[in-house]
């Protein structure tokens, strides 16, 4: 069954979202195009495990032609809230303009780059005087999610990005960015839209810094390996740090007290992914030799967020809608804390689409446990 939200008519931009439980790819995205229509400016799709990617990617082909991106997610964002099954799809109509390039292999993020950089600033050299976003979605098992983000700001100069990472609910086994009828893994794509509606862009976390400080001593910055702090085993340390023993580590410890990195006059989230058998710790994001990490703590789950929304809509106004990439770690900590119902209804509230990520981007950095969006007035 699909549902679809009324348009939320904005400055110029009219913004609608659906969401389909059909199991056969060709009808879900039959669901989405009848609820949505196939005349919108600009369509962004998610599409959480169990479908053939390869019937999925034909059907959006046919129904929305070359005006979608998407790809796979770790469950969706819609107007219900959190939801981990199904494909949620949100459409823009009015008042912008979207272009898509795709950057990859992604093996080599810097020489991806660098391969596209004809197609990038011609689409940078599209923007003029207008006002203007870019959004990446990438493969989120790749692993240099990092390095894309910093060579794409460097590529796109003063265009600011929002991105995320494509999931598969945890399994780690497959994750693909679409592009013109195909699911393809090992690659990204960057849209810039150009609108003449306000929007601002959102980045939110719900941990903050502590005085514990952790330096990292030892490190495959390729692989986001951390073997040592301090000259000391990673694990251990980062055990002692937050009051535990390191046979006790688990992913609700690394949840509540990621690590963060300040850099650029802000704090960054670096979560653990694991703790390894010789003592090493395994990360989602990008950790330096030298790298100066403050152990995290949750503060105001959902206090945050009700203040972010209050804040945009001191400046823009009601909200007409929300494209957002929030990375599935905080979904399992509102889990947790039986607040995830609570959360995506304040989501589903403000018109917040979007899907669960393997992490997220944000102008030239790479994080976790992150929200990061673009909401239009």
């Amino acid at each position: 069954m699909s549902t679809l939200t009324a348009p939320r008519t904005g400055h110029h931009t009219a913004v609608a979202s659906a969401v389909s439980h059909e199991s056969d790819p060709s009808a879900a995205v039959a669901e989405l195009a009848a609820a949505l229509g196939s005349r919108a400016d600009l369509y962004a799709v998610f599409v959480a495990p169990g479908y053939d990617l390869g019937s999925m990617g034909a059907a959006l082909k046919d129904h929305f032609g070359d005006r979608v991106i998407g790809c796979t997610s770790s469950g969706n964002i819609g107007p219900h809230g959190y939801d981990r099954a199904g494909i949620c799809a949100v459409s823009f109509t009015g008042g912008l303009r979207a272009r898509t390039v795709t950057v990859g292999p992604l093996d080599d993020a810097p020489g991806a780059v660098e391969r596209a950089a004809a197609d990038l600033a011609d689409l940078r050299s599209g923007v003029g005087d207008s006002e203007s976003f870019a959004i990446l979605l990438t493969d989120g098992l790749i692993r240099n999610e990092d390095l894309l983000a910093a060579n794409l700001m460097a590529a796109l100069g003063d265009v600011p990005i929002i991105g995320g990472s494509a999931g598969d609910d945890l399994t780690f086994r497959h994750t693909a960015v679409y592009h013109d009828g195909e699911f393809t893994a090992n690659l990204a794509t960057v849209t810039i839209v150009c609108t003449d509606a306000p929007f601002r862009l959102i980045r939110l976390q719900h941990h903050e810094t502590t005085d514990t400080i952790l330096i990292a001593t030892d490190v495959d910055p390729d692989l986001r390996v951390i073997r040592a702090f301090n000259g000391r085993p990673a694990a251990q340390a980062y055990a002692d740090a937050v009051g535990t023993h390191v046979t006790e580590l688990n992913p609700t410890i690394y949840s509540k007290h990621p690590l963060l990195l300040n850099a650029g006059g802000s704090s960054w989230v670096r979560s653990i992914a694991a703790a390894n058998a010789d003592g090493s710790l395994s990360m989602f994001a990008r950790v330096e030799v030298g790298d100066v990490l403050r152990v995290g703590r949750p503060m105001g789950m959902l206090d945050k967020l009700e203040r972010q929304f209050t804040d945009i809509e001191a400046e823009l106004g009601p909200i007409s809608g929300m494209l957002a990439f929030d990375c599935v770690l905080r979904r399992l900590e509102f889990e947790e804390h039986q607040l995830a119902d609570r959360v995506g209804a304040l989501l589903a509230e403000h018109g917040a689409v979007g899907f669960s990520t393997y992490g997220e981007q944000f102008n030239g950095m790479h994080m976790n446990q992150t929200l990061v969006a673009v909401a239009f007035a």
